[in-house]
């Protein structure tokens, strides 16, 4: 990742270069090919989808569980991390 300096930052994509802010740092990147459409799609990523359905799962079984257990002025992000972390850890291998 490119980052950008100068006075002026950019957010968006100019002629295949996408200009964006991560953490209050602005970076450039070559716009990629790869589209949500075909990652749904394509049988190539096949195994990408299982997984991104079985951290979906997870997250939400995770969420149940966080804000049972965890108080409000507690909860962090890391911390919700590993509760997402120990559930799928104890979710069956298949489906």
């Amino acid at each position: 990742m490119a980052k950008q300096t100068g006075a002026i930052k950019i957010k968006g994509t100019v002629s295949g270069i996408c200009f964006y802010s991560m953490g209050g740092v602005f970076y450039a990147r070559i716009k990629s090919s790869l589209t949500g459409e075909r990652v749904r799609t394509d049988p190539a990523f096949t195994k990408t989808m299982q997984w991104a359905g079985r951290m979906g799962t997870a997250s939400k079984i995770a969420s149940l569980i966080y804000r049972a257990t965890v108080p409000t002025e507690e909860q962090t992000r890391e911390k919700f991390r590993e509760v997402v972390s120990r559930v799928l850890r104890a979710l069956p291998d298949r489906p």
